[in-house]
């Protein structure tokens, strides 16, 4: 567009200033044909720089733009709508404890399936328990009927994490189960690494990594 601007510009100039010479001399007495003549040569002119421009401009004005050849016009992307998988994971407020203490975590699920989804329990949906290679526990789950729904979105799910084993046996051992405590409560796991694995109702969500949690040895009573 500024090649054409630049050469309609320079053919105006020449066509100023031919007019001009001819003008000139028609008036001197050198030209002939007379003023009709010189209106011809000027409408020639004229018609030329305009012809002209065209070609330099390669397309009418208004005209759309050819795509270039071996180039795609890029179109307007199409909406694309995708449904994330249903996913949950597990928050801790902390990676140490000590053992035979608990502490309170967190389940969240993100559910971007576009459906609520509905399950019964009872009480909980979810728990959270300490295992390692030497140790998984057996959990255990009441038996109550209860009606959840997880919702479309974010949602949050609460219970409680034991450093201590799930199940004793009072009196003595009976085969793997440890034997309680004086207060019939199970007694603390050894200290080491463990992992916080998800356990839940059935197959609602994908289960998420473990996170790994240290057990540190009880703290001695003064």
């Amino acid at each position: 567009m500024k090649r054409s601007a630049r050469r309609q510009c320079r053919c105006d100039r020449t066509t100023v200033r031919v007019s001009r010479r001819i003008w000139n001399r028609a008036l001197s007495g050198s030209v002939t044909t007379g003023v009709r003549s010189l209106v011809i040569v000027v409408a020639l002119l004229v018609a030329g720089c305009s012809t002209g421009s065209h070609i330099a401009s390669g397309r009418p004005d208004g005209a759309p733009t050819r795509p270039t050849a071996g180039l795609r016009p890029t179109l307007p992307a199409a909406p694309h709508r995708s449904s994330a998988p249903l996913s949950a994971r597990i928050v801790l407020p902390a990676r140490t404890m000590t053992a035979g203490s608990s502490m309170s975590v967190r389940i969240v699920v993100e559910n971007n399936t576009g459906r609520s989804i509905h399950a019964s329990g009872c009480l909980t949906l979810f728990q959270v328990a300490l295992v390692n290679s030497r140790y998984r526990p057996s959990v255990a789950w009441f038996t109550c009927a209860q009606a959840f729904t997880i919702p479309i979105g974010e949602s949050s799910y609460s219970t409680r994490v034991q450093a201590s084993y799930s199940a004793c046996s009072p009196g003595r051992p009976q085969g793997a189960v440890r034997a309680c405590l004086p207060d019939r409560q199970p007694p603390p796991l050894p200290p080491g690494d463990y992992r916080a694995m998800l356990f839940q109702v059935g197959h609602l969500v994908p289960v998420p990594p473990a996170m790994t949690v240290r057990v540190t040895p009880p703290e001695s009573a003064p």
